[in-house]
Order: C-alpha cells, then structure tokens, then sequence
C-alpha cells in the first residue's frame, strides 16, 4: 500500500516536472534525439558497404591504409583518390554514388544535429514569446549553419 502510494507521488512529481518544460525545449530535445539516432545508425552500416566495394570509394580504403602505414602524407594519399588530388571541402557532395560519400554526409549530420534541433526551437521559442532565447538561438543557428558549409572555420 506505502509503495503504490510512493508510485503515484512519484509519477504525480513527474507529470508536473515535464509540464513545466518549456514546449521549444521538448522539440529541440526530440528533434536532436531523433536526428542523432539517424545520424548513429546511419554510420553504422556504412562502413559495410565501404568495405563490401572497395573500388565504389572516393578513396578505396585497401590503397590508402597501405599508403597510410607506409608514411605517405596526406597529398600523396589524396593521389590514390578518384579525383587524384584533394577535391576540397564537401567533396562527398560531387560523389554522392560513392560509398565513403555516405560515412561523410552521416557525420556531417551528426555534427550539425544541433541545427536540426534549433529551428524548430525556435518557432516555439516565438510562439512562446521567449525573444531573448529566440534571439540567442537564431544566432547559434546562423553560427552552425556556416560552419557546416565551411565559411566559418577553425583554419581562417
């Protein structure tokens, strides 16, 4: 009996610690939960198909291990790819149909899952009239989104 009635305090506590959660909140947490499982198992099957067609590769990985533990530096290892030399920033997106393409998109995906998760937030951030945290958001926003297609970056 103690224990039913510390079962439905318990869950009582719950409801109302979840009901006070702010709705832009719940969707962002949602949003980056749902966009990182995507992004995780999509990662997690494509080295399968990786190394199931090695020649589908930007490049193929039985070439540049080799080249990689024989001391080549990374010019010399970009001469075995398809493009004989490296093809620059989101290369992958010019090589959609190769295997390795799709480990690089599923990464990106998974670095910028906080986009995902900020747009949304930040209608409801509006619709809640919370402006300093929309403000803030849309700016984290602007800051991911050009770092994603490589504006902004740690080189300069």
């Amino acid at each position: 009996m103690l224990k039913e009635k510390e079962d439905s305090e318990k869950a009582a506590l719950e409801k109302l610690v979840l009901d006070s959660i702010p709705k832009s909140q719940k969707v962002f947490g949602n949003t980056v939960y749902w966009v990182t499982i995507f992004a995780a198992v999509g990662a997690f099957f494509t080295p399968i198909f990786i190394l199931a067609n090695p020649s589908n590769n930007m490049l193929n990985p039985n070439i540049i291990f080799g080249a990689i533990f024989a001391g080549a530096t990374p010019a010399e290892v970009w001469a075995y790819s398809v493009s004989g030399t490296f093809p620059g920033a989101h290369f992958y997106l010019n090589y959609i149909t190769k295997a390795d393409s799709w480990a690089m998109i599923f990464t990106v995906i998974g670095c910028g899952f906080g986009l995902f998760g900020l747009i949304p937030a930040v209608i409801y951030q509006i619709k809640e009239k919370d402006w300093f945290c929309a403000i803030h958001c849309i700016i984290i926003t602007i800051l991911i989104f050009f770092s994603v297609i490589g504006v902004l970056s740690i080189n300069g």
